[in-house]
């Protein structure tokens, strides 16, 4: 039993979470022509803009875990942390990059590299264990069963940073589901 009562179909379970990573991916094509993140928007707008364009578009009403849209400096602050809302300019910049190294200036800017993905939504994991994280001391395998009996699945999150240009950005993907039978 999970706490909510239910424990889930394995595969029934890795069907959704799979889904629910391809709608946050089709999320971003209406972004730009819609202006959501564009000089003179604060963050809080651009996080309520994409709230409202995920109901719009899939009828989401509930979320994972809280919001984070972050520009220029608040993007080297770690998930955790709650900086002041800014506004965007238009020396901000978002993209993604799956090629980072440290000689063109990334660092990872975590504490971790990823955690247990819990019943939706987002459970919360105690600071202090260790064995929910990607982590350095966490020692138990990660192809184990969590407390419930259930398969445990994980988040990669990988939170890399360039001090000197002030900007940092997240990469977050289910780890271990693939578009086989079950999980790989």
């Amino acid at each position: 039993m999970t706490r909510r009562g239910l424990v889930e179909d394995e595969g029934v379970r890795a069907a959704r979470l799979l889904d629910a990573q391809a709608k946050a991916a089709d999320l971003f094509a209406p972004i730009a022509p819609r202006r959501i993140i564009a000089p003179g928007v604060r963050e809080i707008e651009a996080s309520d803009a994409v709230r409202d364009l995920a109901a719009e578009m899939f009828g989401v009403s509930r979320h994972w875990h809280k919001r984070i849209v972050r520009a220029g400096p608040n993007t080297l602050e770690p998930y955790k942390q709650n900086p002041p809302d800014r506004e965007i300019t238009a020396d901000d910049i978002v993209f993604l990059d799956f090629g980072a190294g440290e000689a063109d200036g990334w660092t990872f800017g975590g504490t971790i590299a990823g955690h247990l993905l819990g019943q939706f939504p987002h459970e919360k994991i105690a600071g202090d264990d260790i064995e929910s994280y990607i982590a350095p001391g966490s020692d138990k395998p990660m192809r184990r069963t969590d407390r419930n009996g259930q398969v445990c699945h994980w988040i990669l999150e990988v939170h890399l940073v360039d001090l000197g240009r002030q900007i940092g950005g997240f990469f977050e993907e289910l780890l271990d589901l693939g578009p086989g039978p079950g999980p790989v």
